[in-house]
């Protein structure tokens, strides 16, 4: 019994083929088809064109490799100090992010010292209201369209009239917090001193004791920013609607203010 073996090379459109199979696209052109498999329904299924493109599904591919329909993927290693995640943008293009960008980061705050060393003390009476100046702000920059979660709180206390002495008027009295705009960048279309969010509390003293204790405004609100640097004003603020006594507090000081500023980015 005699065998032989033999080893040849195949060349289409071209005459000293380099591998088993070489094929030489017939054109110059990027859109080129220089390779393509049909299925027995004669549909395209792999292109490559003579730019590198290929295609699955795709007669015209504009990437390195262009799919339509799923992928799945097997055998994949695990790396558990993978600092990157696959994703696509909205063309179904994929790219990679950094992991760190897809988590929230604190922008400012969050460590549990940020209490507020400086006070200051407002008073208010016959309906007009009065606001702490710069006593707390946050400024902060986010390089990509991000979702930002502002969380305050504010304590108040040393409520008293505005004479100094306790209030037993029984009138309706206000003590709140909010948060304004300080800077904004070019093109937002917030407003300067607008205002973000507030909490307030309404009371009615019922007698001189009742405004002896510590109060806390508080709150949260999270909004869509675009790229810049932005600056956010904690306010603390008092009103009062009668013109007999009135009021007065005293806002920061306290161990438990809190002002933080969380990103999550959206891009």
């Amino acid at each position: 019994m005699n065998s032989s073996i033999f080893y040849s090379q195949a060349g289409i459109n071209t005459t000293n083929p380099s591998a088993m199979l070489d094929i030489v696209s017939s054109g110059n052109t990027d859109t080129t088809k220089a390779f393509k498999v049909n299925n027995s329904n004669s549909k395209e299924m792999v292109t490559i064109l003579n730019n590198g493109n290929i295609g699955i599904n795709v007669q015209n591919p504009v990437t390195k490799l262009h799919t339509s329909g799923s992928i799945r993927m097997s055998g994949i290693d695990t790396n558990s100090e993978s600092m990157k995640v696959m994703t696509t943008d909205i063309s179904g293009n994929v790219t990679t992010r950094s992991t760190i960008l897809l988590l929230p980061q604190a922008l400012a705050g969050a460590n549990g010292t940020d209490a507020i060393s400086a006070t200051q003390t407002l008073s208010s009476i016959n309906g007009i209201p009065s606001y702490t100046n710069n006593l707390f702000a946050r400024s902060f920059t986010i390089s990509q369209t991000s979702l930002v979660t502002f969380s305050y709180q504010l304590g108040v206390g040393n409520i008293i009239n505005v004479s100094g002495n306790s209030l037993t008027d029984g009138a309706s009295k206000q003590i709140g917090a909010r948060l304004t705009w300080q800077t904004l960048p070019a093109g937002s279309t917030f407003t300067l001193n607008g205002v973000i969010h507030t909490d307030a509390m309404s009371f009615m003293n019922s007698s001189a004791n009742y405004t002896k204790e510590f109060f806390y405004p508080r709150g949260n609100c999270t909004i869509t920013l675009s790229p810049g640097t932005y600056s956010v004003e904690l306010k603390g603020y008092v009103y009062a609607f009668d013109n007999d006594q009135g009021i007065r507090a005293t806002f920061g000081g306290s161990p438990y203010d809190r002002f933080d500023v969380i990103a999550t980015s959206l891009q």
